[in-house]
C-alpha cells in the first residue's frame, strides 16, 4: 500500500495528455456522453451500482491514469515522509468512511478491473487545496438573487483538467446532485444537489490528523442528505472530522448563505457582510487558569498592515499571526489565510460591481490573481434555478479563469442526458 499510496502522489504532480476519446456508451442505468467538449457521467442506483457504472464507462481513461502515474511512477515524493505517514494511516481513514462510500468504491474498483486498494488511494488522499469561495445576494447582486463561487486552485501543470468529468448522480434513497470531479475519484469539492444547496471548500493546514471523515467524503454526505443550511450544519456537527478546511454553503431556496471554519476540534460559523478573524500565533499559551479564562496571546515585535477591509498582523519573523477582515453587505467573501493578498483585490473587484454582480460579471471578478496560476476548475452556481457555469483549465495548462464558461441546467439534465440545456457564457 505504501507504494501505491506514494505512487498516487506523484500522480498529483505528473503531466499527463487528455485521454478521453471512447464515444459515448451506456452501462445499466448509467451513461456517459459528451456535450461542447464537456463530458457527462450519469450515475443512478445503489452505491456499488453507481461505483460499477463509472468504473465500466471510464474503464480506459482510469486504468491508463493508474498504469502511467501510479504503476509507472519513477520519482519521489517531494514532501519527505508525508506518504509514509499517510500510507500508515490509511486504516484509520477509512474506519471513519460510510460503508454506502466502501461499496461505492468496491463497485468502481469492480467496474474498471482496478485493484481495490489503489481506487482507495485515489480517493482517500488529503486534499490541500488554495482555493477562493464567494457569494452574493440582496443588495450586492443583481435583482437581489443569489450567486455562489467556488475558485479551485491546484494542479495546473499536471493536465488533471484532461480527466474532467461532471457527474450526474441519482443515488437510490438520497438526494440527486451533479459533482464537478474527475476520472475515478467520487468524492466532492463542488457540487450542488436537486434542494438547491451548492457546496465548495477551500483548503487549509494542520495535515496528520486522522480521526475523522475524509473532506471529500463529507461533503458527498451533504449533497445526498441536506435540503438547508441547517441541515448541512448539523452534518458537520455530527461527524468526525479531520484537518483545517472552509466551507461556503449556500441555499437557493432561501438566498442564506454561511462560511465555515473547521478542524477536527472546532467548528465556526460566520455571515454574510459579517466581520471575522483568524489567529494563528506561533507559540499558543498554555492554560493558567481554568478552562484558560484568562490566557493572553504576546507577541513581540509585531508590524501591522492596513488595507481597506483587512487588517494583518504580524510576528517580528514576519509570520502572519492574526487577519481580520470585514466583508461588505450581503457579499461572503473567503481566500482562506495562506494567500491574504488576493482580498484587498477581491473586496475591489466586487465593490465595482455592487448592486449589478451576475454570473458574466462573477467571471470578471474571479480572474487573476483572484484566481491563482494552479486554477483547476471554478463553478458559479445560481442554486434557485439549479444552474452553473463551469470553466476548466486549458490543454496548454492555461488558468480555467481564462476559458470559456459553459451553462448548466440541472433541472434538465436529471432523468434524461438527451434532454440536457448547454450554452456557452462567452468570454470577452
Amino acid at each position: 500500500m505504501k507504494t501505491v499510496v506514494s505512487a498516487f502522489f506523484l500522480f498529483l504532480l505528473s503531466s499527463t495528455s487528455p485521454i478521453f476519446s471512447d464515444p459515448i456508451t451506456t452501462q445499466g442505468n448509467g451513461s456517459l456522453e459528451q456535450q461542447q467538449g464537456q463530458y457527462i457521467l450519469h450515475l443512478k442506483g445503489s452505491p456499488y451500482e453507481r461505483g460499477y457504472q463509472h468504473g465500466v464507462l471510464l474503464k480506459d481513461q482510469i486504468q491508463r491514469n493508474i498504469s502511467t502515474y501510479i504503476d509507472k511512477a519513477k520519482t519521489n515524493s517531494p514532501v519527505p515522509g508525508r506518504v509514509e505517514e499517510f500510507s500508515k494511516n490509511i486504516g484509520t481513514l477509512m474506519s471513519f468512511v460510510p460503508d454506502h462510500f466502501k461499496q461505492e468504491m468496491k463497485g468502481l474498483s469492480d467496474g474498471s478491473g482496478i485493484p481495490i486498494e489503489k481506487i482507495v488511494a485515489i480517493n482517500l488522499f488529503p486534499e490541500m487545496f488554495h482555493c477562493s469561495g464567494i457569494a452574493v445576494s440582496g443588495d450586492a447582486s443583481k435583482n437581489g438573487e443569489l450567486y455562489h463561487v467556488r475558485v479551485l486552485d491546484y494542479s495546473v501543470g499536471k493536465n488533471l483538467q484532461s480527466t474532467a468529468v461532471l457527474q450526474v448522480v441519482e443515488p437510490d434513497n438520497a438526494i440527486p446532485f451533479i459533482n464537478v470531479s474527475y476520472a475515478g475519484f467520487i468524492g466532492t469539492v463542488t457540487g450542488m444537489n436537486q434542494q438547491k444547496i451548492a457546496i465548495g471548500e477551500i483548503g487549509g493546514l494542520g495535515y496528520g490528523s486522522w480521526q475523522g471523515i475524509p473532506m471529500s467524503f463529507l461533503l458527498r454526505e451533504i449533497l445526498e442528505k441536506a435540503t438547508s443550511i441547517e441541515e448541512a450544519k448539523t452534518i458537520l456537527n455530527n461527524s468526525p472530522r479531520t484537518c483545517e478546511y472552509y466551507y461556503v454553503f449556500s441555499d437557493g431556496k432561501t438566498n442564506e448563505c454561511v462560511g465555515v471554519y473547521a478542524t477536527a476540534s472546532q467548528l465556526r460559523y460566520f455571515e454574510m457582510g459579517q466581520s471575522y478573524a483568524l489567529m494563528a500565533p506561533s507559540q499558543l499559551p498554555k492554560n493558567y487558569a481554568p478552562n484558560g479564562d484568562h490566557d493572553k496571546f504576546i507577541l513581540n515585535g509585531c508590524a501591522l498592515e492596513n488595507t481597506p477591509y483587512q487588517i494583518l498582523l504580524f510576528e517580528n519573523d514576519s509570520r502572519l499571526a492574526l487577519l481580520f477582515r470585514q466583508q461588505p453587505k450581503d457579499c461572503l467573501l473567503l481566500t482562506g489565510f495562506p494567500h491574504p493578498e488576493r482580498y484587498p483585490i477581491l473586496i475591489d473587484r466586487v465593490l465595482a460591481h455592487y448592486g449589478s454582480i451576475d454570473e458574466q460579471s462573477l467571471i470578471d471578478i474571479v480572474k487573476r490573481p483572484v484566481a491563482r496560476e494552479s486554477n483547476l476548475h471554478n463553478a458559479i452556481f445560481k442554486p434557485s434555478e439549479l444552474k452553473v457555469w463551469i470553466a476548466h483549465a486549458g490543454s496548454n495548462d492555461e488558468p480555467a479563469c481564462d476559458q470559456e464558461y459553459l451553462e448548466w441546467d440541472f433541472s434538465r439534465m436529471v432523468g434524461s442526458p438527451v434532454d440536457m440545456d448547454v450554452q456557452s457564457a462567452l468570454i470577452p
